[in-house]
């Protein structure tokens, strides 16, 4: 009888708010500034209550906040979250929409209190990572029996799959959101712009109703960031970050449909961008260091937590949390906006995608992945794990096949939109065999591609030609195939070129790559000698290759660049190292560059070793020879 008077009195408030038919436009606003309100209310009492409790953030190695911090303040995240829809949904007498019903509303509240109540025991009371895995599988698995899954978007599969993925996606989205969330207004930005993006999303494809929910997330973090913002007076806590997770990872599985596949997958992949990519890099980092058994400073595992994330790379380069913040927003911003452009212009879709794909991996290679690219060369490097000899024949032949397979389907797929069946059983064999055994006569597998020569590439180039030409005119003699059968061979030896030739010179680029890696990492720390090479011959091409051997000695230093007699190389490029002048110009070079030796990588007469000699004593670095000469044994 009471629950009846108080849904009638919500009813009779909700009409007197929203009119008899409220626009979705007040009901957005009604969400969002509800949120918002309770989130600036309910922030600074559990920051109180939080510290009564002793959950407090203490300064240490790990962590970047310099004062004692209250965390757990993701609990006002949650509650502001819920009592705006819950607020909606009585003075409005009914759900949001018809696809966040009632049931949707139940099972989602009742998976997000479970993880926000693991979220506060491991706050409170610290909790393994194993056992928190298996309660965010736990409440993974409770939302997908309850009908929140990836089912609606995809095509129809089998239920165990559907399981999987959706498990794997909603756990990965939560654990995403919790290890970037490790500085001040991190999470809760990224979350909020998440929000913005996806209600966007939504209002373009026309799902109005479908955006309240995520106005109201957003109007909480917005509520939330105005503690948590730099300097923060009160931290997510897991409670809240893997609640934000949660949300971002689940809401799009109810919102979108097989139609929108694009708002419904890829603008939320695209949204949380920064934290998959962030968890990407941990896990191999991790894994990596794990497999080398050494550490900086102690031996790390697998779940260890340390100070590579992304946000500790950047802030190391801003000495801002502010900057890193807004510069991490931004990009997180652009990857949003990069989603909605790409759902707009569908059929520009893929370009748009390819662009960003493109922009993306050169600056991730460039900027943000050296660390893990550094501790894979040094796993590779290390002779316990290295290949075989035996292997890598074998491999190489592999290779070959493999390539020489996708090029013969990429010079098809030019002049056909569907590759006849036929061909994949009287052009390919043919095709692929014949350039095949033209690389065994001409013994390709049998040269150490490390030390080929002119020569060697030169046959190696022609094996593939000759390989070609046969096999196009035995097809054209035994099964009489059109005419075109020449221009697919000739893709099919372009094609086929580069990544056969790039197989050969992939050992020599790994070296060069990882003395590459070496160098900027060497940069960065101030205890290592920096060296100034004097030469820029042959001499200086085996010191470099001599260097390359020795990945884990840091003891030798860092090459900061060259000198040479040769005024003609001045201010050019040497194995990737600028010549930066002369004799004459060491005492400059060594104040601008800090140098601590000069190695001396070519043959001087007397009058130039005493020259150098006396630069070394008035400047006050040190002077080695490096040599290699023929040496007579008996």
């Amino acid at each position: 009888m009471v629950s009846d008077w108080i849904q009638w009195l919500a009813r009779l408030v909700g009409v007197t708010l929203f009119g008899a038919q409220a626009s979705v436009g007040v009901k957005c606003a009604f969400a969002f500034f509800s949120a918002l309100m309770l989130a600036l209310l309910l922030t600074p009492v559990f920051r109180g209550l939080m510290r009564r409790l002793g959950m407090i953030d203490q300064p240490d190695a790990r962590r970047i906040n310099q004062n004692p911090t209250p965390r757990g303040g993701g609990v006002s995240v949650f509650i502001a979250f819920h009592l705006a829809l819950l607020a909606l949904f009585l003075l409005d007498g009914g759900p949001v929409s018809e696809e966040f019903s009632v049931s949707w509303y139940r099972a989602f509240f009742i998976g997000s209190l479970v993880l926000a109540v693991i979220g506060v025991i491991d706050d409170k009371f610290g909790m393994k990572p194993l056992v928190k895995l298996l309660g965010q599988v736990a409440v993974a698995s409770f939302l997908f029996f309850s009908g929140i899954r990836l089912h609606g978007i995809f095509v129809s599969f089998p239920d165990w799959l559907d399981y999987a993925v959706t498990v794997f996606w909603i756990v990965g989205a939560v654990n995403a959101f919790n290890l970037i969330d490790g500085m001040d207004g991190l999470a809760s930005g990224l979350a909020l712009i998440a929000s913005i993006g996806l209600a966007g999303s939504l209002f373009f494809t026309g799902c109005f109703h479908n955006m309240i929910p995520y106005c109201a997330l957003g109007g909480a973090c917005l509520g939330f960031l105005r503690y948590n913002f730099h300097p923060a007076t009160v931290f997510l806590g897991d409670t809240g970050s893997m609640f934000l997770g949660l949300c971002v990872a689940t809401l799009p599985l109810v919102s979108g449909s097989r139609l929108e596949l694009v708002p419904a997958l890829i603008v939320p992949l695209l949204a949380m961008g920064i934290p998959i990519f962030d968890t990407l890099l941990t896990i191999w980092r991790r894994t990596v260091r794990a497999s080398l058994g050494q550490q900086v400073s102690r031996r790390e595992q697998i779940m260890t937590a340390d100070k590579d994330h992304l946000h500790h790379r950047i802030l190391r380069q801003t000495m801002s949390q502010r900057n890193t913040a807004w510069i991490l927003y931004g990009v997180s911003a652009v990857l949003v906006a990069i989603g909605i452009i790409g759902m707009l212009s569908k059929k520009r879709a893929p370009g748009v995608f390819l662009i960003a794909f493109f922009v993306a991996v050169v600056v991730i290679v460039k900027h943000l992945v050296r660390i893990e690219l550094w501790d894979t060369g040094r796993l590779l490097s290390n002779r316990r794990v290295t290949i075989r000899k035996g292997l890598i024949i074998p491999l190489y032949i592999l290779f070959d096949l493999t390539a020489l397979a996708c090029a013969w389907l990429l010079a098809h797929w030019v002049f056909y939109a569907w590759i006849p069946r036929h061909l994949f059983t009287t052009s390919m064999p043919l095709h692929v065999g014949t350039v095949f055994i033209s690389l065994v006569l001409t013994k390709t597998y049998r040269r150490v591609w490390q030390r080929a020569q002119f020569g060697d590439f030169s046959l190696l180039i022609g094996a593939i030609v000759i390989g070609v030409v046969v096999g196009a005119g035995l097809i054209r003699v035994v099964y009489d195939l059109p005419e075109s059968i020449w221009e697919t061979s000739l893709l099919l030896g372009a094609f086929s070129l580069p990544p056969l030739i790039a197989a050969r010179l992939a050992s020599e680029s790994f070296r060069g790559v990882m003395q590459e890696l070496k160098r900027h990492a060497l940069l960065q720390r101030k205890t290592a000698p920096r060296l100034l090479v004097y030469g820029a011959g042959l001499r200086f091409r085996s010191y470099m290759r001599e260097q390359t051997l020795h990945l884990d000695d840091d003891s030798g230093g860092v090459i900061v660049g060259i000198i040479d007699d040769d005024l003609h190389l001045v201010e050019r490029v040497i194995y990737g190292y600028d010549v930066l002048g002369g004799l004459n110009d060491i005492p400059e070079i060594c104040q601008a560059q800090r140098v601590d030796r000069v190695v001396v990588t070519c043959v001087l007469d007397a009058e130039h070793q005493e020259a150098l000699l006396r630069m070394a004593q008035e400047q006050g670095f040190r002077v080695s020879v490096w040599v290699t000469e023929e040496r007579g044994l008996s």
